[in-house]
């Protein structure tokens, strides 16, 4: 086990309209109560996790967040905290610069306010880059070990203007600059997933990523979080960008999901993407998922719900109806993820199959 990344509060002070905090605070609800981060570090370490990504919600209204972040690294992990930075004011920037090599990624999905507060609401930017201006300078003048970095999600909004974006993203002094792309999902307003790129849109999203990062001049400073083998190759063979090494999918031996009610889950996605487990139709998260500091936590990833997790997503069973995959020339470099591939069969090869036969488009 390598990373949990950790929903440490429901709470948020953003209304971003493609989030899944408001769902999860939904889908929480009664069972949702505070338990100990002390137990719940317990479990994680006996279990091997060697590093955290603390999420929500946004985890800097969580008051003893500072505390929670010393308490991992005191135990060897790594740790990570993803924030929208409204909320990093001067006192918790100390706090954090002081605890020594952490990492925090600033979600800004625009340098331009009015396609990131389209998104995020009004006044987002001002807000998160006066905050960022101010840690990277107080950063420089304590000589802290801290990793900052810009998380951006691309939709319809910020594609026509990406690589400007995130070229001046990067001359704000960050270490890097990383892109996802948005998701659609039924659970999200049809106004929301209207901003959702096409297959088309996140291949050309792609383009501009490449061809910002060859702008910057250096590897690894601008990083495309997305997309696959096929499409990294082709990226990397026309704009230099780095081809994306062999992977498999991560859920349930390489990632885990704590969620804010304490329930371990092998995938942020399984409860948008409900799956049969067996013949019957069972679906296979209908097992109790372990608990952190309760039920099953000690020992989650041999539990029936991880266990059943893993094999699900790696059997032959999964793969079976994907033709185009075992036919490509990088299928052994390559895994569409499992979930989507259940639910959506050979849908989730869009990518590939716009690929196939439009190639890249100019950018």
């Amino acid at each position: 086990m390598t990373t949990v990344y950790w929903d440490v509060t429901a709470a948020c002070n953003a209304r971003c309209v493609y989030c899944s905090a408001a769902r999860s605070r939904a889908l929480a609800g009664a069972r949702a109560s505070p338990f100990p981060a002390s137990h719940a570090l317990d479990d994680l370490c006996a279990s091997g996790v060697a590093s955290l990504v603390l999420l929500g919600g946004e985890p800097t209204l969580r008051p003893d967040l500072p505390a929670l972040v010393r308490e991992a690294r005191g135990r060897g992990l790594e740790v990570g905290v993803a924030t929208n930075g409204l909320a990093l004011g001067k006192r918790l920037r100390r706090d954090l610069l002081a605890i020594g090599p952490i990492s925090l990624n600033f979600s800004i999905d625009s340098i331009f306010s009015e396609e990131n507060d389209r998104v995020r609401g009004s006044g987002c930017l001002d807000r998160a880059l006066g905050h960022l201006r101010a840690l990277l300078s107080e950063r420089r003048a304590l000589a802290a070990p801290m990793r900052v970095t810009i998380q951006a999600t691309l939709t319809r909004v910020n594609l026509g203007r990406l690589e400007e974006s995130l070229l001046r993203m990067h001359d704000l002094g960050v270490d890097g600059v990383l892109v996802d792309r948005m998701r659609a999902y039924a659970w999200q307003t049809p106004g929301a997933r209207a901003l959702a790129p096409d297959p088309g849109e996140w291949i050309l999203g792609a383009v501009r990523v490449a061809r910002a990062a060859a702008g910057v001049g250096e590897p690894g400073r601008i990083v495309l979080n997305y997309g696959a083998a096929r499409l990294r190759d082709l990226l990397r063979r026309r704009h230099g960008f780095p081809a994306a090494v062999g992977r498999r999918c991560p859920g349930g031996l390489e990632a885990a999901v704590l969620g804010v009610d304490g329930r371990l889950h092998p995938c942020r996605h399984v409860l948008d993407c409900p799956v049969p487990r067996d013949a019957r139709g069972s679906p296979w998260h209908a097992i109790d998922p372990p608990i952190a500091g309760g039920a099953g936590g000690a020992d989650f990833l041999r539990s029936p719900y991880f266990v059943g997790f893993f094999n699900f997503a790696h059997s032959a069973e999964t793969y079976a109806r994907l033709r185009r995959c075992r036919e490509c020339s990088h299928y052994l470099d390559c895994e569409p993820c499992p979930l989507d591939v259940r639910t959506h069969g050979e849908r989730a090869l869009a990518e590939c199959i716009r690929l196939e036969s439009g190639g890249l488009p100019p950018g």
